[in-house]
């Protein structure tokens, strides 16, 4: 099953290495895949922990591609069709909290994110080398008595079954020096390289920069037995190179999740089984059978968490370094459910000094001082062989994937040959299987180690006593979350905890968490390759940000069986004791109820599914009647008619402006007497879709008189109040900025308790980019506003006392200027 044809998903380590144009929009589609070419350096432009001005914004099956781009003013980058997702650029001087906000209310919009960067670290100290020269395991590699950490995982006695022959593991990394000569025999072709979205063949050159990704794959799979340097845990394993960054800045979250799909789809981007797929090996779950990844970062990445359970989705092992921070917090990719996390250990089985601990370990591997491959400062000399000493989770995270590689090809089934003809092992057997065989010097599970430090011998005896049948197998767990009032309605999530398990009662998984400005999900999550057993499943929700309402919460209990894939809330959903929003205005779907309003009034309502809401109005003859809508929550589509006593439509309007989806209109009212404001959703509505409707008259151009003053930072300075324009509720004016230094003002006189409501819609989208303030009569600010849920300024304000109150709209963007009109209301019963 296609991952994004499921329920979406939903914590790469903190530091050793750690994370580093199109005009045209058609649809998402399957791509072909990348062509062989030599790579460029794909250096990104950095703002802090991100790529500057890129925005991830993932979608629902037939989101609307043109819909994102214009209500951004965007350009599309690049796309990701497995993952349901598209990287775009949005233009300088707008922030991508802003772009992110705007992105609300578009439908079809799962989550928007920034382009996160996981920083390259300064390398760790090495010490001085451990043991000295001398034969280790019958292998003629002079220097691999070095290497102590093939001594603490038992490799040697492993090697006696299996040296990890025909498996693959995708270092998803920096570029490898591939033709060094202790790494060239075991590189497997063609590998990827994701920021120029190229393959990776035998000709095409190392990079010129970094050493890391040949520290790393040297690790796993250093060649063994050649005669020169040292071995890999897993010395006759495949390496295929995914490349991820050119950058010593780090490596990017989209170009990590885009080498994850393609690790598992391989050259040609067809998922294994699917019609015309050629290049999945007989037998495999995927192009390759084990992805390591010694990269991540502190921040929550959506992208990141769903390429990685496209991975797990697939039946490919997973394997994470814990990081260097060292703390016990979240870090991206180490936190994923179902992946192998992995600390960094010393010669004495201890916790190294710099290695992150937590809850969601699983194992431990050696990770100072080791000694491996390095790249080589004369690419095009076979006679250079370098080799370093190096420390850090970065190594721990390949060592365990070596020893992942030789489980794999132990309990393999082969031919009479001894070559394998399928890899019968799921993610979670070949992680039950390292932590079962561990070595915990405390005898249990600990924050520290995990279940232990990996026996490599353990772990291959226990793959052959008929592991596929006798492993317990992983369970994959998707849920969507719907009001319990309600059970129609899908609950955006604030975050799931499944707590428990059969073989860790303590375990804490975390399926989705809410960060800041940027990751709204749509109510669903996955678990893929977890534990077996009984858990509590704790949910809370929605985003007061999202829904206007106060988070509701579920604790519910889980029980599931070895290998078994299941969804809860297919049909009835998982509870949330959630408060929908009411509309206090219906029922209003026909004339005999329509709500009356009048001039001056802004009304809130609910467009929920299927909703149709009238409004009744009385205007007289040659007046112009402005109706307005504000989306204040949810992501409706707005449509506004104008109906007189007998049903005939007289105005219609479905978009003020281009990539608007609240509607507005002027009504050149011909005759005197009653009319009907209908309100209707272009989509289907819902029941977090609340929207103002607000009916005021069109009083024309105001006057521009150059009124001095500037918005800085968000701040309003230097105004001019003494030409504010006088106004008063229930107008609507045309106004002009400029200039950013043009600061327009209004003067209009309110009441105590009164509640204003000062709404602005932009002619073009973000032209002006319009920051909105209200001040008394002193001048000093009472409420401010740049962009309402992501759209047009809007400012409501309850009055403390009776007065003259001013308004001021200005923007803080030098580019920013244009039309806009500027409405005065209140809220009824004031």
């Amino acid at each position: 099953m296609n991952h994004r044809q499921h329920f979406a998903g939903i914590l790469g380590l903190s530091l050793l290495l750690a994370s580093c144009g199109q005009t045209s929009t058609p649809p998402l589609h399957s791509a072909p895949g990348p062509t062989p070419t030599a790579p460029g350096q794909a250096v990104p432009e950095l703002d802090g922990d991100r790529i500057a001005h890129q925005l991830i914004v993932g979608l629902d099956a037939g989101g609307d591609l043109n819909a994102v781009l214009t209500a951004l003013d965007a350009r599309l980058v690049d796309r990701n069709e497995r993952l349901g997702a598209v990287l775009i650029e949005v233009p300088q001087g707008r922030s991508l909290e802003k772009a992110a906000g705007l992105l609300r209310g578009v439908a079809g919009v799962r989550y928007a994110e920034p382009n996160y960067v996981a920083s390259k670290p300064v390398q760790l100290e090495s010490q001085s080398p451990l043991g000295a020269q001398s034969v280790y395991g019958g292998l003629n590699d002079p220097e691999i008595g070095y290497q102590w950490f093939l001594r603490s995982m038992k490799a040697a006695e492993a090697w006696k079954t299996t040296t990890g022959k025909g498996i693959r593991i995708a270092v998803a990394d920096e570029d490898i020096d591939r033709h060094h000569p202790d790494l060239a025999a075991n590189i497997a072709y063609p590998g990827y390289d994701s920021p120029n979205n190229t393959l990776i063949t035998p000709a095409t050159p190392h990079d010129g920069m970094g050493q890391h990704g040949t520290w790393v794959a040297g690790t796993a799979a250093a060649v063994g037995n050649n005669g020169i340097g040292g071995a890999g845990v897993a010395p006759d394993a495949s390496i295929v190179p995914v490349t991820i960054t050119h950058s010593g800045t780090g490596a990017s979250y989209w170009d990590s999740a885009r080498a994850f799909v393609w690790s598992v789809n391989g050259p040609d981007n067809l998922a294994p089984g699917d019609a015309g797929d050629a290049d999945t090996p007989a037998g495999r779950s995927g192009y390759v059978d084990i992805v390591n990844y010694s990269f991540g970062g502190d921040n929550y990445s959506q992208i990141l968490r769903e390429g990685i359970e496209y991975v797990l989705q697939h039946g490919v092992v997973f394997v994470t370094s814990a990081g260097n921070t060292p703390t016990t917090g979240s870090s991206s990719g180490a936190w994923v459910p179902g992946v192998i996390s992995v600390a960094a250990t010393t010669a004495t089985d201890t916790r190294t000094t710099f290695s992150n601990r937590g809850g969601h370990l699983s194992v431990a591997a050696p990770g100072e001082n080791i000694w491996v491959p390095g790249t080589r400062s004369r690419i095009n000399d076979p006679s250079d062989n370098t080799y370093a000493y190096v420390n850090g989770t970065s190594f721990a995270g390949p060592a365990t994937a070596g020893a992942a590689a030789l489980v794999l090809a132990a309990a393999a089934e082969k031919d009479a040959s001894g070559a394998i003809n399928r890899v019968n092992l799921t993610p979670a057997q070949v992680r039950h299987i390292l932590e079962d065989t561990a070595h915990s010097p405390t005898g249990g599970y600990t924050t520290d180690l995990g279940y232990g430090v990996v026996r490599a011998d353990r772990a291959v005896d226990m793959a052959l006593n008929d592991a596929s049948n006798r492993v317990e197998k992983g369970a994959s767990l998707d849920m969507r979350f719907v009001a319990q009032s309600d059970p129609s309605v899908g609950i955006p999530l604030v975050g799931v905890t499944l707590k428990g398990s059969e073989r860790r009662p303590d375990q804490l998984l975390y399926g989705q968490s809410a960060a800041g400005a940027f990751v709204y999900p749509s109510g669903h999550t996955s678990f893929y390759e977890i534990d077996a057993g009984d858990y509590q499943l704790f949910a809370s929700g929605p985003r007061p940000i999202l829904t206007g309402t106060a988070p509701g919460s579920s604790v519910a209990s889980v029980s599931l069986s070895p290998g078994e894939r299941r969804t809860l809330g297919d049909q009835a959903g998982v509870p949330l004791a959630v408060a929908l929003p009411a509309d206090p205005y219906e029922p209003n779907n026909t004339p005999a109820q329509a709500t009356a309003i009048t001039y001056g009034q802004g009304l809130e309502a609910v467009m929920g599914e299927r909703d149709t809401d009238l409004y009744r109005f009385s205007a007289q003859a040659g007046e112009t009647a402005f109706i307005g809508t504000q989306t204040l929550l949810g992501s409706p589509d707005l449509k506004v008619r104008v109906l007189d006593g007998s049903g005939k439509e007289l105005a219609v309007n479905a978009s003020f402006r281009s990539g608007l989806r609240d509607a507005a209109l002027a009504f050149r009212v011909p005759a005197s007497g009653q009319y009907f404001a209908e309100i209707t959703d272009e989509g289907v509505g819902g029941a977090f879709n609340t929207y103002l409707v607000g009916l005021t008259r069109w009083k024309g151009q105001a006057p521009e008189q150059n009124e001095a003053g500037r918005v800085t930072n968000d701040t309003f300075g230097g105004v001019d109040w003494s030409k504010a324009l006088g106004t008063a509720v229930g107008e609507t004016y045309e106004a002009t900025l400029a200039t950013n230094t043009d600061v327009d003002t209004f003067r209009l006189s309110a009441r105590a308790g009164q509640t204003l409501v000062i709404d602005t819609l932009a002619h073009e989208s973000g032209k002006p980019d319009l920051m909105l303030g209200l001040f008394d009569a002193q001048g000093q600010l009472l409420a401010s506003n740049d962009d309402f849920t992501g759209q047009d300024s809007m400012v409501t304000f309850e009055v403390p006392s009776d007065g003259e109150y001013f308004v001021a709209a200005g923007s803080y963007n030098a580019e920013s200027k244009g039309t806009y009109t500027i409405s005065f209301m209140e809220k009824p019963g004031q």
